[in-house]
């Protein structure tokens, strides 16, 4: 299955329980180029009703840095005859003005008179004037007010959906126009009608299982990657009868992304990367979660890096696949897969410092190292129980008397180069645990897994899962003649 990537994007979100603010925008967005903020014209409420919109919608209340910007606002923000709030202000300290954003700019355009400060009397607004003078008045004295969403780090800000703009779909129609290369999902439910095409672009969630994507129905993949797009921290759930992520070719990522469907009417390939035979193109997959589906990846072109990845509850890892594609594996869990063959012999070049655990099918591929596997560990391999802390309740961290702590070989963690150098769990990798003897001497040490182990600040909790109770017992009892105190 092949896809354009000039298909458009024609998505919708549904988020439950969203209320309805009283603020509304009014106006917007309007793109300053010369200095990459952005801005919009607010109503329907008092000053701090627009400044809590304003910080939602990822900005603030404006600031006015010099005498072109307050032309340039002027200008094309405020409307003729308005007289919209701004986020200078005495409210904290009487006589003392600063701007709600925290910025330092001194710059002032008072009109002949003001500031009339009084106890009463703490914000500012525009006064109406062509010249764009500003006057002091109470807190409820303009039904309108200006929103500025500076850049970051010199680039336009992320587009917040649904603060700012209140669907996928908008965000991606003001894109061009605002000079954003990202948009940033909040938590909630977003149901797509159609593809997502991100060339070049990012899309980034609140985490997985709190942002989810539920993607279209019929034969529509819900997210396309191109020429460096990148898709994070969010659920995709596959709907529809082909792949719910397809990669088109180009530098694209994917990273803290849990890849699913629905059993019973879409339980296929979840990802499907079908780029051309370039050595340019590399889909870089980071701390990611595969399960509940027939397929995991159907590889067909181009190379492939997997790091911290949890793959549960497959019918097989990988599928398809052919001689002009590249795949490499590192420290990744394959846990409750199979019947099927666990991977197409035709592309998986290397498998380190991962763990196979009660699977079904077969491993049959033999380019692996470091890992555990059970009751066939050779070579670097080793074999035996991961103990993982419930691996029934699918937490796969490792207890502390798990035998691949410090068990890896870290110089095949970075051939796979992973993107941020953090295990599945957001934690850094390369963590020594100072009882355990390092399998490769002084290199440094890495875990076998997805899951670095990080011994728990209580010294109780031997298992690390945050608790201390009779599974702790057990292993002191186990480890009893063991125990050395430094």
């Amino acid at each position: 299955m092949r896809f354009a990537s000039s298909l458009s994007v024609l998505s919708c979100c549904a988020l439950a329980g969203l209320a309805q603010a009283a603020v509304t925008v009014a106006g917007g967005p309007f793109f300053n180029p010369a200095n990459q903020s952005r801005y919009y014209r607010i109503t329907g409420g008092d000053w701090n009703q627009f400044r809590a919109l304003a910080v939602a919608m990822g900005g603030d209340l404006a600031s006015i840095d010099d005498a072109a910007e307050n032309t340039w606002v002027r200008n094309n923000v405020v409307l003729t005859n308005t007289k919209p709030y701004i986020g200078l202000n005495d409210a904290s300290s009487e006589g003392t003005l600063v701007w709600s954003d925290g910025s330092t700019s001194s710059y002032r355009n008072w009109r002949l008179g003001e500031p009339s400060n009084s106890q009463t009397k703490d914000y500012v607004r525009y006064d109406s004037s062509v010249a764009g003078t500003w006057e002091i008045v109470a807190v409820n004295f303009s039904p309108d007010a200006i929103v500025e969403i500076r850049p970051v780090n010199g680039v336009p800000a992320p587009i917040r959906v649904p603060a700012e703009q209140p669907t996928i779909a908008g965000a991606f129609t003001i894109l061009p126009q605002v000079g954003a290369n990202q948009i940033d999902l909040a938590a909630g439910t977003y149901a797509l009608t159609n593809v997502i095409n991100l060339p070049g672009l990012t899309l980034r969630g609140a985490g997985i299982g709190q942002t989810i994507l539920q993607g279209p129905t019929g034969s529509f993949p819900a997210v396309l990657l191109v020429n460096g797009g990148t898709a994070q921290d969010m659920t995709i759930v596959n709907r529809s009868s082909v792949a719910s992520v397809v990669n088109l070719g180009g530098l694209n990522s994917l990273r803290r992304v849990e890849l699913t469907s629905l059993p019973g009417t879409a339980d296929g390939v979840l990802l499907q990367i079908s780029a051309s035979p370039s050595p340019l193109d590399l889909l870089a997959i980071d701390s990611c979660l595969f399960n509940t589906s027939s397929v995991a990846i159907e590889i067909d072109f181009g190379s492939t890096t997997v790091t911290s990845s949890i793959f549960r509850d497959l019918g097989a890892v990988s599928g398809g696949g052919t001689v002009n594609s590249f795949a490499r594996f590192s420290n990744c869990l394959f846990t409750r897969c199979g019947p099927s063959d666990l991977f197409d012999l035709a592309n998986i070049n290397s498998i380190a410092n991962s763990i196979f655990w009660d699977n079904t099918g077969t491993l049959n591929v033999t380019a692996v190292t470091n890992s555990l596997v059970p009751g066939t560990a050779s070579g670097t391999n080793f074999n035996g129980d991961p103990r993982f802390v419930n691996a029934f309740a699918n937490n796969f961290n490792l207890q502390s008397t798990s035998p691949c702590i410090d068990c890896g070989l870290v110089t095949t963690y970075l051939a796979c180069q992973p993107t941020d150098f953090k295990d599945f769990a957001g934690k850094l990798r390369v963590a020594d645990v100072g009882l355990v003897s390092n399998a490769y001497g002084p290199l440094a040490p890495i875990d076998v897994g997805p899951l670095e182990f990080t011994p728990a600040a209580c010294p109780g909790d031997l298992n690390s899962d945050g608790l201390v109770n009779d599974s702790d017992f057990q292993i002191f009892v186990v480890l009893y003649d063991l125990l050395i105190c430094p």
